[in-house]
Formats: structure tokens, C-alpha cells, sequence
């Protein structure tokens, strides 16, 4: 599994971490799996596209396929994408369950598929975190302990 740190150019830039923490976090929350890797190929792209990002993974490793995991409330923002209707087209699209997004949004697929996983559904997502430690509360369970470790030693989200 192959995973990169994109600077969504949906979201609002003052609630993104500097990208270099970013990319280190996903580094420690990653290196006990050896099946997953980090690839940094994102940097200074402003802003940054899946597009662009699935177009320069798949020069690097032209053999293999790539496929993209959404939350269901991610996946329910796919049209603003840039080029949307290509990623549709070209790449699976494998959407995990989120509590409170329901499927009311049909998009057509002429290559690639949307799969609909069967998840336990886990109630947590990165802003409920960021929201949780700014109103002061342990968020240390939730986390790979060397995130929470790098998290607490920048004051990432604590109030001042």
C-alpha cells in the first residue's frame, strides 16, 4: 500500500500542519507495517492534486495499479476534484463507512469501480483529534505512540 500526504486544496490552509510534519507523522505511524510506504513526491506542490499525484506514482511504478480509499464523507466531495470524472473512469474507488454520510450521490464509472467496503465504522477521524486536543483532552489512546510523542513536543493543536 502505497500512501501520500496530499495539501487538499478543499481544505481551509490554516488548519493543515506544515507539510515536512505532516509527511513525519505518516512516517512513524507507518514504519511498523512493512507493506505500507510513504512516498513524498507531494512536496511543493501548491496546491496539490490526486491527479497529478496518481499521474507521478504511476511513472515511478508503472507495473503496478493503483486504487484510492475515501471516507464516505470524503467520497461525497469527489466532484469538486480536479479532474473528478478521469479518476472515476481510470482507478477504483474504495469508499470506507463514516456514521452519518448516506449514499445519495451517484456518480457513473465507464473503467474503474466504487466499492462500498464493509468496515466496522470507527468513530474517529484527524479533526475530531485536533478538536479533542484543543479543548485540552488526552488524545494519546487514539495514536501511534511516536505521533503522539512527535504531536505533544510541537504543541500541534494545543490552545495558547
Amino acid at each position: 500500500m502505497v500512501y501520500s500526504i496530499p495539501s487538499k486544496s478543499i481544505k481551509k490552509k490554516k488548519n493543515l500542519l506544515d507539510y515536512k510534519h505532516r509527511i513525519e507523522m505518516v512516517r512513524k505511524a507507518v514504519y511498523d507495517y512493512e507493506k505500507m510506504s510513504v512516498l513524498d513526491i507531494e512536496y511543493g506542490y501548491i496546491p496539490s492534486y490526486t491527479i497529478h499525484t496518481l499521474h507521478n506514482i504511476e511513472k515511478k511504478y508503472p507495473r503496478n495499479q493503483f486504487s484510492i480509499l475515501l471516507g464516505k464523507d470524503s467520497f461525497f466531495s469527489l466532484r469538486k476534484w480536479k479532474n473528478y470524472k478521469f479518476i472515476l473512469n481510470k482507478y477504483d474507488i474504495l469508499v470506507y463507512p463514516r456514521i452519518g454520510s448516506f449514499y445519495h450521490t451517484i456518480f457513473k464509472s465507464e473503467k474503474g469501480n466504487i466499492i462500498f467496503l464493509e468496515a466496522p465504522i470507527i468513530e474517529i477521524s484527524s479533526s475530531f483529534i485536533r478538536k479533542s486536543i484543543q479543548k485540552g483532552k488526552n488524545m494519546k489512546p487514539m495514536l501511534h505512540a511516536e505521533v503522539w510523542d512527535y504531536m505533544n513536543k510541537h504543541k500541534f493543536y494545543i490552545k495558547k
